[in-house]
């Protein structure tokens, strides 16, 4: 196994590229594997590097993202699918969701031992229209949400959970007259459809996002199959209330949203709507009035370090 390292220098607060790069350096210089270590440049760039980067017949691969949830949605999105890639975790970004549903501490993805004395595990990934998702699109005022969350997280002393909690009081608090929930049309891949004005609907590969929230707390990596979650429109307090229990991931069955609260599983839907949505694909953002979005079983070779 042969490991590329995608680092990129903004993750974060920025200013650990040279740091990251270091420790790689140090721990790889006596050992047989070859190491590449690339500073991404912009954003995008991790995506065209990964297509371009050559692999040889044969070798297997390991593309390393350094960096946040964003870093990995990039690495995935640039070498998915070659023949003898993989992918693992260097978390060191202000929001590392992927790998709370995958297991284990921050810091066991930290300790390059053991991600090279790791195991590889193939799990599910989704295909959003041209996009792959390691973890959960969502769509509706979460989104909203996580196309806020840039200008927050670059204030000194903010956490990628704190800047996500600070634009979801400010998203929120701009609702207060309504018009925080989209009409939405949900057609699942065996013929079922709903439809209704939505606060949002979540589609999970991963449980986790928003630095923490338990969006589908059900939802399996390697079952070959979407867990989706929506929720009706509510009004403001209502939301107050119940935000706390979607957070835990105990809004499942929880009284307190039976009337607006749907699930199912599904291998593949399409959403529709007559307003222009704001999509959040492993947080990066696009609006469009549709998508498709269908699972890809066993699609994605995951590097997951020994914890256990």
């Amino acid at each position: 196994m042969n490991y590329v390292f995608i680092i990129n220098p903004a993750a974060g607060k920025g200013g650990r590229s040279d740091s990251i790069a270091k420790k790689i350096r140090t721990f790889f210089e006596n050992r047989e594997e070859k190491v590449h270590i690339y500073l991404s440049k912009c954003p995008g760039d991790a995506i065209r590097f990964g297509k371009e980067f050559p692999i040889p017949e044969g070798e297997e691969v390991c593309f390393v993202a350094c960096g946040g949830d964003g870093t990995f949605y990039e690495t995935v999105n640039g070498a998915f699918g070659r023949p003898g890639a993989s992918f693992a975790v260097y978390p060191s970004g202000s929001g590392n969701d992927f790998i709370k549903t995958v297991g284990g501490k921050p810091e066991d993805y930290l300790d390059l031992q053991k991600l090279v004395d790791g195991k590889t595990k193939i799990f599910d990934a989704l295909q959003c229209g041209e996009k792959i998702c390691c973890n959960i699109c969502n769509i509706g005022v979460d989104s909203v949400i996580a196309d806020r969350i840039n200008r927050y997280k670059t204030i000194p002393g903010v956490s990628g959970s704190m800047a996500y909690n600070i634009s979801t009081a400010v998203t929120i608090g701009g609702g207060i007259f309504g018009g925080l929930a989209k009409p939405m049309k949900i057609t699942l891949d065996n013929g079922e459809v709903f439809e209704d004005k939505y606060m949002f609907a979540v589609f999970g590969n991963g449980r986790v996002y928003g630095g923490g929230y338990h969006a589908v707390p059900e939802a399996k990596l390697d079952d070959g199959l979407i867990d989706l979650c929506t929720v009706s429109e509510i009004g403001i307090l209502r939301i107050a209330k119940v935000i706390g229990i979607y957070k835990k991931g105990e809004h499942i069955g929880h009284p307190a949203l039976a009337d607006v609260l749907n699930t199912r599983h599904c291998t593949g839907a399409k959403v529709e709507s007559s307003e222009l949505l704001t999509i959040s694909v492993d947080g990066e953002i696009s609006k469009s009035h549709s998508i498709e979005i269908k699972i890809l079983p066993a699609s994605l070779p995951f590097r997951i370090p020994a914890f256990e």
